[in-house]
């Protein structure tokens, strides 16, 4: 049985209608045009819309759940902290070496800190164990002759590094700041005055890798082009803090990453927004019960003796 639509004839087609046009129509040819283009729009739609759901799996290779038991081993610390190691060994097609520890801070039973020396240079884990830390993952940028941070870092309501204009601009873009909450913001480079009392402890850093929930593209300047061991700090729409390293500098176990691999990173982690500290020979995390979990590399070996002195950090208290 055939239905007429204004010269255009239609049958049904195996459950799914088919649309014939007469041949001698005037606008035949337009018509099959117009639909052609709306095909292609709907596909642009939906390219535009699903990019981003498809982008997190297909680019890091791990599952939507952000720790799906089949991408990440998972050991509780205690009730509230977890310690994931990714399982495969590979992300973005490479070698890589990834720890994450995650601290619920829903239940506020744990206050988050920050440690330093202002002068003399000191490991992680010395300046953790002096504060009977659970745990601790190395902070932002210092001189690594003189030792201190060259960036704005606050302790304690004490200023211990005033505002560094002359630092680099990406990594002063952010800040991972505690008050009334654990947050990770944009750092207001001209309005730090008014801005820094409402918080005990600030530290900045960056570049900013995710803000709002949206990956934030990173310059394409060396600095974030080159695979390097990385650190990153993020909070999930949850309130969970991620503490989060990623080894480099070994060829087949553990490439590094690009900045803007470890802003993807976060990313399917589920932060609403992150930054990235200080990374390098400096990537340090660090357990209470079994000391640094990850794989530094200032001793060029692949084991957990190679973690650099340091200049601050943040730290997981009881």
């Amino acid at each position: 049985m055939f239905f007429a639509f204004g010269g255009i004839t239609s049958k049904p087609n195996k459950g799914i209608w088919e649309f014939r046009y007469p041949k001698n129509c005037l606008h035949y040819e337009i018509e099959r045009e117009q639909i052609m283009k709306n095909k292609i729009l709907l596909w642009l739609v939906l390219v535009v819309v699903c990019g981003t759901a498809f982008s997190q799996e297909l680019q890091t290779g791990l599952s939507e759940k952000s720790f799906s038991p089949k991408d990440w081993s998972k050991e509780k610390v205690n009730k509230q902290i977890t310690w994931y190691q990714l399982k495969s060994g590979e992300l973005f097609g490479e070698p890589q070496s990834i720890n994450v520890v995650k601290i619920d801070l829903r239940k506020h039973r744990y206050d988050v800190s920050m440690v330093y020396s202002d002068s003399a240079r000191v490991l992680l884990s010395e300046m953790a164990e002096d504060k009977d830390a659970l745990a601790a993952i190395n902070g932002t940028f210092f001189d690594m002759k003189k030792g201190g941070s060259v960036v704005f870092l606050k302790v304690d309501d004490t200023i211990i590094t005033p505002p560094n204009p002359e630092a680099g601009a990406m990594i002063r873009e952010a800040a991972f700041v505690v008050g009334d909450s654990v947050r990770v913001v944009e750092f207001p480079k001209e309005e730090w005055g008014n801005w820094h009392p409402a918080f005990e402890d600030i530290m900045v850093s960056g570049p900013m890798l995710i803000k709002d929930g949206k990956l934030v593209e990173p310059d394409s300047v060396a600095f974030n082009t080159t695979k390097h061991p990385r650190s990153a700090v993020g909070i999930t729409p949850d309130y969970q803090l991620l503490l989060v390293t990623a080894d480099g500098r070994h060829k087949d176990k553990a490439v590094g990453l690009s900045m803007k691999e470890l802003g993807i990173l976060m990313e399917a982690l589920n932060c609403k927004n992150a930054m990235n500290l200080d990374g390098g020979g400096s990537t340090t995390l660090w357990l209470q019960e079994e000391g640094v979990v990850n794989y530094p590399s200032d001793n060029k070996l692949f084991d957990h003796e190679g973690a650099r002195t340091v200049a601050n950090g943040i730290v997981i208290l009881k």
